[in-house]
């Protein structure tokens, strides 16, 4: 009988033992090295008024992980002191996500235990070591503005004209925009000059994004370069860094640099939400504009040489490719034309009022109308010529102090 009860407890160990080694395997072979696989684009810290109110950071990346097991090494300055701690998935892009090898992704690392300033940050494996030697990140402190008005312009990329992006500013700074947020890849040398110009002036920070980007698919932002289902996730990636940085912001618009938000006074942006759309819409999450396009193959129509002056033939106002004004604190998520809303609040689309999108693209651009885009209906508009003078006198003098 004694026998016996060896033999079983034997054989239970042996057991015991097999499925421990088998789970062990498994284990370690879902384990990835998040370096490898997971690439990060930014870290966005908690908007607090003091770093050690912050209780987590944001990591916004491009993954390709089977499994999205990460952890985030937190570093100080020079290095040291190190913290380490789990990284959670926030929130998931599923647009086109089952045809793309890259998914736009956000990891959240709690750092309520941290007792320094946070200066870099990593994601590796769980059989990873924190190295500094590798793959770090600065950490952004984004600013708390009740009132500001962000603007996230995604990415700025290959050529653009550097005239036509200071007058873009400088709208911007007439209507009151507080910040500009763009993701940077290489640019000509002067819109680069530009960029950096208003960067010290303090209106727009800019990210680094990487040139060549990760993967197989050899892709990029232009028409001919855009890859339809992995192109939407990279961009996202520009967007999710918004969606972070601006979180201290009472609104933000997501629109490119040949488009412009136009309200019939002029007014600054916060002045004509604050007192006028909001109090009409107290559950608004956000504002969804109509879009009207400036066509530049019309040919000149209007007062040179700024490019809002001078072509002022559009098409009628369309809730096309629109885009959105968001309030950060009623909004759960976003991205170029989406808005996903708190619970309580809604999007409203302001088809009836004065504030409009003025978007100027040529001909190529246009894919939604039926036909030949030089016979759409074509209409007069010259709201822009009431302020050029102001405004050409700005972009003047801030040309010079761009030096270009």
């Amino acid at each position: 009988m004694k026998k016996i009860r060896i033999v079983c407890s034997l054989c239970l160990f042996l057991i015991a033992f097999i499925l421990h080694k088998i789970c062990k395997r498994n284990y370690v072979k879902n384990i990835e090295s998040c370096y490898e696989t997971v690439h990060v684009f930014s870290a966005v810290a908690q908007a607090k008024t003091k770093w050690s109110f912050i209780e987590s950071i944001v990591l916004n990346v491009l993954d390709g992980s089977r499994n999205s097991n990460c952890d985030c090494c937190i570093y100080g300055y020079q290095g040291t002191p190190i913290y380490r701690v789990n990284a959670v998935v926030k929130e998931t892009y599923i647009h086109n996500s089952k045809f793309t090898d890259l998914i736009a992704r956000q990891f959240q690392c709690s750092v309520k235990k941290i007792g320094f300033r946070m200066v870099n940050i990593q994601l590796v494996g769980k059989m990873e070591s924190c190295s500094i030697s590798y793959n770090l990140h600065p950490v952004l402190y984004p600013e708390i503005k009740e009132n500001g008005f962000g603007i996230c312009s995604k990415i700025a990329y290959n050529y653009l004209n550097p005239l036509h992006l200071i007058e873009w500013f400088e709208y911007q700074k007439m209507m009151g925009v507080d910040m500009v947020l763009i993701s940077l890849q290489s640019l000509n040398k002067d819109a680069y000059k530009v960029l950096r110009y208003y960067e010290k002036e303090g209106i727009t920070t800019l990210i680094s994004f990487p040139n060549d980007m990760p993967g197989k698919l050899d892709r990029g932002f232009r028409l001919k370069n855009w890859h339809y289902h992995q192109s939407s996730h990279d961009e996202q990636v520009a967007v999710y860094s918004c969606k972070e940085f601006f979180q201290g912001f009472a609104f933000v618009a997501i629109i490119d640099f040949d488009e412009i938000i136009v309200n019939d006074r002029f007014s600054e942006y916060t002045q004509i939400l604050m007192s006028e759309i909001l109090p009409s819409y107290p559950d608004a999450s956000a504002f969804t504009l109509n879009v009207s396009f400036f066509i530049t193959d019309w040919g000149v129509s209007g007062v040179e040489p700024l490019i809002t002056s001078k072509y002022i033939r559009r098409t009628y106002p369309l809730a096309y490719r629109y885009k959105n004004i968001y309030l950060p604190n009623r909004t759960e998520s976003i991205d170029t034309h989406g808005i996903w809303s708190k619970k309580g609040y809604r999007r409203i689309s302001l088809r009836s009022h004065n504030v409009i999108l003025h978007h100027y693209r040529d001909c190529n651009k246009l894919d939604m109308f039926p036909g030949d885009c030089m016979s759409f209906p074509k209409y007069t508009d010259t709201k822009m010529i009431l302020i050029m003078p102001k405004l050409y006198d700005r972009v003047i003098a801030a040309k010079k102090r761009c030096k270009i």
